[in-house]
């Protein structure tokens, strides 16, 4: 993975603390804090933004590790059930709010952070697409491979030429891990055909499970730090507002297709039952409120011209 990106040069600047969204000051509100690091929120866009900023080698090793790989939490995640085949259904009918999925069939799709291809296995059987994977992690790509999917240990940045001409491709809660959220953008642009989609889904910071995990932080000062890491992972650097993540895509040169927020279903949380309770409270309100947890998108390239550059 790269280093030196942009964001990162930036935020050495004199101590200045950058959104990575709008460029703003993200540099007199901490919203929390672990250790010597801390998220804090852009003045301008409303991002929460990760500070000091990890470099791209840096949060490559982060996810590329045994103890990322054998987190109870992936586990889970990997286990072909109904509920996996559910979400996969239902991100091929986000993607058909633009194009005939049908028509996929026989065509490569490239999933941006496959990890072992579950995902990626489930659309070929279902809808018949050529499935195409990368990720950071080496071993998750060693079991992609050794169950028949064309995949790649890399970056989007560095990937190789050959992986570009997608009609579609998808980066399922990716882009809260990059280093550099618009340089990613662009890059994933300019692997897709004119007219080409891509498909995202990243957290929403207004949900009220993060709204209660600032406040917990203000009233305990970071305790129980196992409930605040679980919260605010350290391998997400930066959230997103349904408002910023508009003006990343389209800064970045892409077509907001289709936007939307969505709850999380029971079967896709893996959590204990009391914590299943809480969560399924919060997202209650979330449906009142507006602000369901996840973010998603189907994002075009344009047909006039070439884009992410």
């Amino acid at each position: 993975m790269a280093t030196g990106s942009p964001v990162e040069t930036a935020d050495r600047v004199a101590g200045v603390c950058i959104c990575v969204v709008c460029r703003g000051s993200a540099a007199d509100n901490v919203a929390v804090q672990m250790g010597d690091a801390c998220l804090r929120v852009c003045a301008v866009c409303g991002s929460w933004t990760w500070f000091p900023r990890e470099s791209a080698a840096r949060q490559t090793a982060v996810h590329d590790n045994d103890d990322y790989f054998e987190h109870p939490y992936f586990v889970v995640r990997r286990m072909v059930t109904p509920a996996l085949r559910r979400r996969s259904k239902d991100v091929f009918l986000r993607i058909s709010k633009v194009m005939d999925v049908s028509r996929l069939r026989g065509q490569r799709l490239l999933d941006i952070g496959c990890d072992t291809g579950v995902f990626l296995s489930i659309a070929h059987e279902e809808f018949g697409i050529v499935p195409v994977g990368l990720d950071v992690a080496g071993r998750a790509i060693q079991f992609a491979r050794e169950s028949g999917i064309e995949a790649y240990h890399t970056t989007i940045e560095e990937a190789p030429a050959q992986l570009s001409g997608f009609a579609v491709a998808t980066a399922i809660d990716l882009i809260e891990h990059v280093p550099d959220p618009a340089a990613f953008l662009k890059a994933v642009a300019r692997r897709l055909d004119p007219g080409g989609v891509v498909y995202v889904e990243t957290p929403n910071i207004r949900s009220m499970v993060y709204r209660f995990g600032r406040l917990l932080f203000k009233l305990s000062h970071g305790w129980p730090k196992t409930l605040m890491s679980r919260l605010f992972p350290p391998q997400h650097i930066q959230y997103f507002t349904p408002a910023s993540f508009r003006r990343l895509a389209q800064d970045a040169g892409l077509e907001v297709a289709e936007f939307g927020i969505r709850v999380l279903p029971w079967s896709d949380i893996a959590a204990s039952w009391p914590a299943l309770v809480v969560i399924e409270i919060f997202q209650i309100l979330d449906r009142i409120l507006g602000t369901k947890i996840l973010i998603w998108a189907v994002l075009r390239r344009s047909l006039n011209g070439p884009h992410g550059k």
